[in-house]
């Protein structure tokens, strides 16, 4: 099922998948193609012929692509959606959602065939599930970047209701935790330190019940455990997985420099979008916050050095966007963005860049830029005609 508003564009999908599974010998596997340009008919059309495959559109006047697939999974849970967008900045969301892939229009035939890649190893997975009659349980997920939210067994992602603020801080306190005792004379000192230890024990008690009330309203099982020896509680997941543990795993099995490896780490830089709990001000996550930064710095470098290799410009100058974005002291790469934006053409940009680097570092530090920057840029201006020296 293709799903976009402009009918070119659906036409010309249409034609590419065709072509990428006729040049596969896989033609024959494709009984049904159904295009549509409104959302509402899509829905209806997989409400009586649920599909096996979809390719869906993100930006769409009548309902986003996002939220049509969640409507889509809540109709056909084992669906595999590929979110087709203009803007990279939709590719988190499309993996929060569980999405197989997402392609950057205009959509090119190299990508595409990445793409049926994944799809047929989708549907290999997929047959040798049925004939060894042993289903996958769909594990629950909880996400910590930015904000927590939830994902239940259906595919459902939620955001908890939370009584008060105390009881979000202190799930979120036992989940950054997990698995370990925390003392209740821990939890009464950072949240209640104010209250004698009758009365604080009463809100303590109350905040765990209104915490595990919401996890059962929500129908996500989680456990906390209360431990009498030590006089403390234990955040204990079954079956759920968290979304940083699973991209830390993910990040560090690409630590060998595979050049197949690359496209998945850019991938996986592209999921890490904002800080553990960066939208609460928990000053105890901080050391959590500041350790994922770095791990997502040092992996950015490292792909920025193959992007330059690669001559893969517009890449390297987004990525390096994003690296003083999060620190802007990481001079490290700043040569290379440099160089990328020369190769661009796009030179007020490399003076911005420059410029802004220059002030940033003075300003705050009261320092000069490192000398390989300085070096590099007047060298570039006096190669640059018509252009002021320094």
């Amino acid at each position: 099922m293709l799903v976009d508003d402009e009918k070119l564009a659906l036409l010309q999908l249409e034609r590419m998948l065709t072509n990428a599974f006729s040049e596969r010998g896989l033609l024959e596997r494709i009984t049904e193609i159904h295009s549509f340009q409104r959302v509402s008919e899509a829905l209806a059309h997989a409400q009586l012929n649920p599909p096996d495959l979809v390719f869906l559109d993100i930006h769409m006047p009548e309902m986003t692509g996002l939220k049509a697939a969640e409507h889509i999974q809540q109709i056909v849970p084992d669906v595999d959606i590929i979110f087709v967008t203009a803007f990279d900045e939709f590719a988190v969301k499309a993996f929060e959602l569980n999405a197989l892939d997402y392609l950057l229009k205009p959509v090119a035939a190299a990508r595409l065939q990445k793409t049926m890649d994944r799809v047929l190893a989708s549907y290999a997975a997929s047959e040798a599930q049925t004939e060894n009659e042993k289903p996958i349980a769909f594990k629950q997920k909880i996400y910590c970047l930015n904000h927590i939210r939830f994902q239940s067994s259906d595919g459902t992602i939620f955001v908890p209701k939370w009584r008060t603020a105390k009881a979000q801080e202190l799930f979120a306190f036992l989940l950054h935790h997990r698995g370990a005792i925390v003392p209740k004379h821990v939890i009464l000192n950072m949240f209640v330190p104010e209250l004698d230890k009758k009365r604080a024990m009463t809100q303590l008690y109350t905040v765990i019940y209104q915490i595990r009330k919401c996890m059962k309203e929500a129908n996500f099982k989680l456990i906390i455990e209360t431990d009498s020896i030590q006089e403390g509680y234990r955040l204990l997941l079954e079956d759920t997985v968290v979304d940083i543990e699973e991209w830390e795993a993910s990040l560090i099995s690409l630590a060998t420099d595979d050049a197949n490896n690359y496209e998945q780490l850019e991938q996986l830089l592209h999921q890490f979008d904002g800080d553990y709990m960066g939208n609460y001000e928990y000053m105890w996550a901080e050391n959590e916050r500041e350790r994922l930064r770095r791990l997502w710095m040092d992996h950015a470098k490292r792909l920025m050095q193959h992007q330059y290799a690669a001559k893969e410009w517009e890449s390297l100058t987004r990525l390096g966007d994003r690296l003083v974005g999060m620190n802007p002291y990481e001079f490290d790469c700043s040569v290379l963005i440099m160089e990328a934006y020369d190769h661009l053409g796009q030179y007020d940009k490399l003076k911005h860049f420059y410029y802004k680097q220059e002030k940033h570092i003075r300003e705050e530090l009261d320092l000069p830029l490192p000398d390989n920057m300085i070096s590099w840029f007047q060298t570039w201006l006096k190669n640059r005609k018509g252009l002021p020296q320094v």
